[in-house]
Formats: structure tokens, sequence, C-alpha cells
């Protein structure tokens, strides 16, 4: 009798295991199609001919390939001077928000003051406000950019409005920059999150041997942490780097003019060939340069990632996994 229970038992374990292994495979194809699917498709249609758009017989796999489509949007969108923009853009945002957030999540994680668990809650709220929602007054704000009151001051004692003395911001880089810097840029609350976590999951001892060694808070912090923390540093300039290189709203309001980075400069490479007679008649052309346009927009995110794969994924799991 005991014999049998244990056989059922075994059996139903058996089963559940291979149930659980089938679902688990469906649950990863699924996701893997609707991750890879898009990618398949840029890579299949941007060199593919024109005339093969229209041809019932081709589906995935074009008959010949054709590089007149990245050519084309390659012009279109300006491509040297967007991707060297974009670069500029997303690199200095990266940098400085590595310096802001490390040194923030660090005071979070290593110093006890007053008040240190609801300013830590204001943080964590900062993930949950896009940043989209207050982007008009900052807008506002950056168009009459006073610095520490001081337009005000002047315009008080001169009898005019602070606008004339105010510093237009708009069209340049520094309406990313400055947020940034003080710890208020995208997602800069997630970053300050997961060096905290990286953080306090470092032993004590570390700072205790530096101490007796003659190191302050500040040298420590260099000198000890940093280093240890260069798993969760690469991984903050990847999220960083990719967020910046994907926004878009803000950098059709910050940037409109000058400065265009990648982002902008696709969408207005599709405007543009609507503006032009050659191209908008011809419906598989602007397919091609659509899809073209946007296998050269995300090459480089992708080459990045691909070399810091390894990296990156070693900063989230000590980072952000453990408590």
């Amino acid at each position: 009798m005991k014999k049998g229970k244990m056989f059922g038992r075994q059996r139903l374990h058996k089963l559940t295991r291979m149930l659980w292994s089938i679902a688990r495979f469906f649950l990863i194809f699924g996701l893997s199609f609707v991750i890879l699917f898009p990618l398949l498709q840029i890579l299949s249609k941007a060199f593919m001919p024109i005339g093969q758009f229209l041809d019932t017989s081709v589906v995935w796999i074009p008959k010949s390939l054709t590089l007149n489509n990245v050519r084309s949007a390659m012009s279109f969108m300006e491509y040297g001077s967007g991707i060297w923009n974009s670069l500029v853009l997303c690199i200095g945002c990266a940098a400085l928000q590595i310096f802001t957030c490390a040194m923030t999540g660090y005071g979070f994680a290593r110093f006890r003051f007053r008040l240190r668990e609801p300013l830590f809650l204001l943080v964590l709220l900062t993930i949950i406000i896009p940043t989209q929602i207050i982007f008009l007054p900052t807008y506002v704000q950056y168009r009459f950019f006073d610095f520490f009151g001081v337009s005000r001051i002047l315009g008080m004692v001169t009898g005019q409005d602070y606008t004339v003395f105010a510093k237009n911001l708009i069209d340049t880089r520094w309406t990313f920059w400055i947020p940034t810097f003080f710890g208020v840029g995208i997602r800069s609350g997630v970053f300050i999150y997961l060096f905290r976590q990286c953080f306090r999951n470092l032993p004590k001892e570390l700072e205790e041997s530096a101490k007796i060694d003659g190191c302050n808070a500040v040298m420590t912090y260099i000198k000890v942490m940093l280093p240890n923390a260069k798993s969760t540093i690469l991984t903050v300039f990847l999220f960083s780097f990719v967020w910046h290189w994907n926004e878009y709203i803000l950098v059709r309001t910050y940037l409109p003019q000058n400065h265009q980075p990648l982002a902008l400069k696709l969408k207005l490479a599709t405007e543009l060939m609507v503006g032009n007679a050659a191209v908008r008649v011809n419906i598989p052309a602007q397919m091609g340069i659509t899809y073209a346009g946007a296998l050269m927009f995300i090459l480089p995110v992708l080459a990045i990632y691909i070399v810091a794969q390894k990296w990156f994924v070693e900063g989230v799991e000590s980072s952000g996994i453990k408590g």
C-alpha cells in the first residue's frame, strides 16, 4: 500500500514537472516571439528591394539584397550629425547620473540621518511620476532660466521684468544636463535605488578597514566603495544611455532645432518623406526607408549591449535583486 502511494506521488511529481516545463517553454517562446518578431521584420525589410515589397511570394527572406534603403534612410536622417548629437547627449547624461546617483545611493545606504526613510520614499516617488507630466512647467523654467534668483534680483534693482535678464536654455543640452546633475533626470530614482542596494550589500568590514588605514568618508567612498560597484556603474550607464537614446517627447520639446539626436531625426525623416513627392507616391519606398531607418537607429544600442552583456547581467543581479 505504501509503495503504491509512493509510486503515485512520484508519477504526480514527474507529471507536474513535465507540465511546468511545457508551460515555461511556451511562456519563454511567446515572450521571445513578441520581442524578436519586430527585430526580424526590420532586418528582413531593411535590405529588401522596393519591387519585392508587393511580391506575394516574398515573406521573410528577400530574393536579393540592396543597400539603397539604408543609403536613403541615412540621407533623410542626416545620420552622421544625428548619431553624434545622440552620443554627446546620452554619454553626458549617463556620466552625470552615475556621479550624482552613486553618491546619493551611498548616502542612503551607509549614513544614518534624520528623515532618511521619508526622503528615500520621495526618491521612490520620482520613479512613479513620469517626466513627461511636468515637462510643460519645466519648459517655462528653461525658457526663462533664473539662476539662483539672480535675474529676479536684477529685475527688482533695474525696475524691469526679470525675463529680460533670464537665460534661454531651450535648444541647448543644458535642459538635460542640469536636472541630471541634480538627481532629477530621466529615471534617476531607479538609479539611486540600484546604487543603494549595491552599497548595502557590500560588507561593512571594507569601510572599517579603510577607516583604520586613515581614510575619511570621502576617500573611503572613492577608493573602496566605488571600485566594488563597477558592475552597478556599468548597469546604470547602459540603462541611462538607452533611456536617453530612446527619449522622444522631451527631445522634441527641449531640442526642436539645434543638437537634434537620432530619435528626433528618425521622426523628422518620416515627415520629410511625406513631403517628398518622389517618395510620397511610392509606398514600398517609404516602407523600405522606414525599416532601414529603424535598423540604423537601434544598431548602436544593440552593439553596446552585445559587448557589455556579461557585466550588465551581473550588475542587475548584484544590485536589483538582493534585499
